[in-house]
């Protein structure tokens, strides 16, 4: 390439921030045909850079250097994720169900937050601290009635939060009236409780719950529970393969519910429960 080919040993010229051609030898021409060749190498890095978190810099050969800014992924069919504050041991109603503040400030829905509420929540801080109690209690009327509450936070100051139920993607744990109910519950409020976490939304259910997976400190909890042996994969809903893999794991060690002979299934215990017969 004129003009760049033949830059001083070492020289490296940017190419709108992206591409640049670094030489080994002065003066040196490189082939049309390897050209040709590091062209269609960097397309396929580009492409492989939406898949992964990329390097700063892909080199292909002596010559031919493509600068890529870093990525995050973000897996197929996530909408949203949720960075929760600290979760309480009352959260957690079983074994696969999670109820999460999150603070508004970072939520992605953020610039939802009406103008009213914004204030309430302004003025509440300021009647608590003066010891208001009547006009506190009224602030915080407004504030529930929007749908929010105020929270602590790491630092103990109260922010504006917004709850969810949160359904765990892929598990279904024993309910508490099952064997192995109370000890599903009892492991999940002991992996989050005290803990934040990153919850990848997928979609809703008819209860009006959130579908996510659930990072607690880069534990993954649905491996989590099913690895001890204290949750099924839903396979209605989910057919992920290392989902069937981590339960696999569990059923072979017979490990928790798997100790029993025949464990019964959370969603056929819920229909009998329903005509009556459980």
């Amino acid at each position: 390439m004129p003009g760049v080919m033949g830059t001083a040993p070492g020289h490296r010229r940017e190419r709108r921030g992206s591409f640049h051609v670094r030489t080994g030898v002065a003066g040196k021409r490189v082939p049309p045909s390897t050209v040709l060749a590091y062209c269609i190498g960097a397309i396929a890095l580009l492409a492989s850079a939406g898949r992964t978190r990329a390097p700063k810099e892909f080199c292909l050969g002596s010559f031919w250097c493509i600068s890529l800014t870093p990525v995050a992924y973000k897996p197929q069919g996530v909408k949203y994720e949720l960075h929760t504050l600290h979760v309480d041991a009352k959260a957690v109603t079983d074994g696969d169900t999670i109820t999460v503040y999150v603070n508004m400030a970072n939520h992605p829905e953020s610039g939802d937050v009406s103008q009213e509420v914004h204030k309430a929540a302004t003025e509440w801080t300021k009647a608590r601290v003066a010891k208001n109690c009547q006009r506190a209690d009224a602030l915080q009327k407004i504030i529930l009635d929007g749908g929010y509450r105020q929270v602590p936070n790491t630092r103990g100051e109260q922010v504006l939060a917004k709850k969810y139920r949160i359904r765990l993607r892929g598990i279904d744990a024993p309910e508490s009236l099952m064997p192995y109910g109370k000890e599903a519950k009892e492991e999940l409020v002991r992996l989050v409780q005290g803990k934040t976490l990153k919850i990848s939304i997928y979609d809703s259910d008819r209860y009006g719950r959130l579908v996510g997976d659930v990072d607690c400190n880069g534990v993954s909890v649905q491996e989590h529970m099913l690895k001890k042996g204290l949750a099924w994969h839903y396979t209605a809903y989910d057919h992920r393969m290392e989902l069937s893999k981590w339960e696999n794991q569990a059923r072979v060690s017979r490990t928790g519910l798997w100790a029993l002979p025949d464990p019964e299934k959370p969603w056929e215990w819920r229909k009998k429960k329903r005509s009556g017969t459980v």
